[in-house]
């Protein structure tokens, strides 16, 4: 006997059902991963803040430290700055006491000074006899005195004779030097005049070359303004002939629509004629009566001048548009060939006054580059005259200087023999030195 068992199976969800469950998962899994990050935020930060709270420990710390050594290092060193001034105040008391001097001190300096004083004032007394005894020998020695007298004649011969050759040489010397100077000074003025000549010769040739370079430039803006001026007129005589020529085209293409007008005008008035006799003859053919023939007609006439106006007046309103454009255009033209000539003459009137201010600032650079050099010329020459006069100034000095000279030294001379003379005149007699019987010289 079998038995059979049937197994049921749970239906599979549809897609729905999965699409969701698998979000869920996917949101509780984001989720998980979001707490998980703000918990390692929330321990970063407590790890950041706790470094922090460190370091900013470990740095007062440290400050505390250096701090209290600081101080550690202050107190020392006022410290030793004290024991240092108290050594030096003592030192200084020291010396202060040491460099007084005592009574016995100053007793035994002023014996010394005195010893020295009597040794010098002894050796000068010594001298002073010595130096006595000597010219008190001169003077009674008729020997010597005979030779010291020749001596002092002859320097005294020797030192005139030496003094007039000098001035001699000084002399001559200085006329030799008067005569060179003036030579020097006769050949300076005349290469000062050599060269002012040609210096004034070159400005004439400067001034006359600018004044032929400014003709030249003058010629040279008249030809130009010439040239220019018939440019213009060719340009305004070209420009009138292509305003005739479109004045003439216009003129030609209004008869010309005028002529089609009027032709027109015979065509349509022969269709018109045309057109009624053909009406005519369809009304006469079917036996229309004569007053709705007439007012077919009228009608007719009427539809067909109605139109033939409506063209005619859309002509004429073509043509005026035309004709004022063609007015306008050539306004237009006229206002620019006027515009371009303005242009044309501001543009040569600007040439002018450039070429004008041109020529005025190189006449104003060769007036002032003349009156520069003019200027140097005078100053070199006012330079060289004042050397001139200060070298016969220094001249004149030097001449007057030497004979001061020597009237001093002819007038120092007179002195001198006059004081000898006098000596000689005034001398006292000659006085007797015998033999005596003591010795003159104990």
């Amino acid at each position: 006997m079998t038995f059979g068992f049937v197994v049921q199976r749970k239906p599979a969800p549809d897609a729905r059902v999965l699409k969701i469950r698998d979000y869920e998962d996917k949101l509780y899994a984001m989720q998980q991963g979001v707490q998980e990050q703000h918990k390692l935020s929330a321990v970063a930060d407590w790890e950041h803040k706790t470094d922090s709270r460190i370091k900013a420990l470990n740095v007062t710390k440290r400050f505390e430290v250096l701090k209290d050594r600081r101080q550690a290092d202050i107190g020392r060193r006022q410290h030793e700055l004290a024991d240092k001034l108290a050594n030096e105040e003592f030192a200084m008391q020291q010396e202060l006491l040491s460099s007084q001097t005592t009574p016995e001190q100053r007793r035994a300096e002023l014996t010394a000074r005195a010893r020295t004083l009597a040794a010098r004032r002894e050796a000068e007394r010594q001298k002073l006899a010595a130096d006595l005894y000597e010219q008190q020998f001169r003077e009674n020695c008729d020997l010597l005195r005979g030779k010291e007298y020749a001596e002092d004649k002859r320097r005294a011969r020797e030192q005139y004779e030496a003094i007039g050759k000098l001035l001699d040489a000084q002399v001559a010397s200085n006329s030799q030097r008067n005569a060179e100077e003036a030579a020097q000074q006769q050949q300076e003025i005349d290469a000062l005049k050599a060269r002012w000549a040609a210096d004034d010769e070159a400005a004439r040739q400067a001034e006359d070359s600018a004044r032929a370079r400014q003709q030249q430039l003058n010629l040279e803006v008249k030809e130009f303004n010439r040239a220019k001026q018939a440019e213009v007129e060719r340009i305004a005589a070209a420009e009138q002939r292509a305003d005739q020529q479109l004045m003439d085209a216009a003129m030609r293409k209004d008869a010309q629509e005028e002529a089609a007008d009027k032709q027109l005008k015979a065509e349509r008035k022969a269709e018109q004629l045309r057109y009624r006799k053909h009406l005519e003859a369809l009304l006469a053919k079917e036996q229309l009566e004569t007053a709705e023939r007439d007012s077919m007609i009228e009608a007719a006439l009427a539809e067909q001048n109605a139109t033939r106006d409506a063209e005619l007046a859309a002509r004429m309103a073509a043509r005026k548009q035309l004709l004022l454009e063609v007015t306008q255009g050539q306004r237009d033209q006229i206002q620019q060939h006027q515009q371009a000539r303005q242009q044309v003459a501001a543009d040569n009137e600007k040439l002018r006054q450039l070429q004008e201010a041109e020529a005025a600032c190189e006449a104003e650079a060769v007036a002032a580059a003349r009156a520069v050099e003019y200027r140097n010329e005078l100053r070199h020459r006012l330079d060289i005259q004042a050397q001139i006069a200060a070298k016969e100034q220094r001249a004149v000095a030097e001449t007057d200087q030497q004979w001061e000279e020597a009237r001093a030294n002819a007038a120092a001379e007179a002195a001198y023999q006059a004081k000898v003379n006098a000596t000689l005149s005034s001398a006292a007699p000659r006085q007797y030195f015998g033999r005596r019987k003591v010795e003159w010289f104990t």
